[in-house]
């Protein structure tokens, strides 16, 4: 039994800094979601924000509108932000892991890795379950990679170049993928 994930990771070009002041601000995600699914996000802890801190956001599927409470993992400006999402539960399993990783190559250039992984509940990593996994994990996929997009708009940038993906199976207690401090942590 693993935990699917998937990394979206893309260059671009801005400093590093800058790109981590959008993502680490959740009330600008309605505008950074590449799911168009985030209407609006408020802050339920107040500032300054840090691991644990608390946002609420209001979350829209086709006609059907939901709440979903988030809970900030991994808070290390200006190169990692990580919350968890969902029913309101403030550590894993239950929920879904949101975040992102950046590395800075230059002062003008930085290396994005956007990530999602699911710690609700495992999945054999057999059909059919494996399959559903993996459709639910393109789902998302097709979600992220307009993110990154809309993040280097949000920043004045450009991504550079193809977006690379990796799909990755997560034991409970161990990393994943590149992600390996990070999701540790969280």
């Amino acid at each position: 039994m693993k935990f699917p994930s998937v990394t979206v990771t893309g260059l671009v070009t801005a400093p590093c800094e800058a790109l981590f002041a959008i993502i680490s601000d959740p009330t600008r995600h309605p505008q950074l979601a590449g799911s168009g699914e985030v209407i609006e996000v408020k802050w339920i802890t107040p500032p300054p924000a840090g691991v644990g801190s608390g946002f609420q956001s209001r979350q829209c599927i086709g006609w059907y509108q939901y709440p979903t409470r988030s809970y900030v993992q991994v808070y290390e400006p200006p190169y990692r932000f990580i919350w968890l999402s969902g029913p309101g539960f403030k550590k894993p399993p239950f929920g879904q892991l949101w975040g992102f990783d950046l590395q800075p190559l230059d002062a003008r250039t930085t290396l994005v890795s956007h990530l999602m992984r699911w710690p609700l509940l495992p999945v054999p990593e057999f059909p059919p379950f494996s399959w559903f996994a993996e459709r639910g994990l393109r789902h998302e996929l097709n979600n992220m990679k307009p993110t990154l997009y809309n993040l280097a708009r949000m920043a004045n940038a450009e991504v550079i170049g193809e977006l690379r993906v990796v799909f990755d199976w997560c034991e409970r207690t161990s990393p994943c993928g590149e992600r390996r401090g990070t999701l540790v942590e969280a």
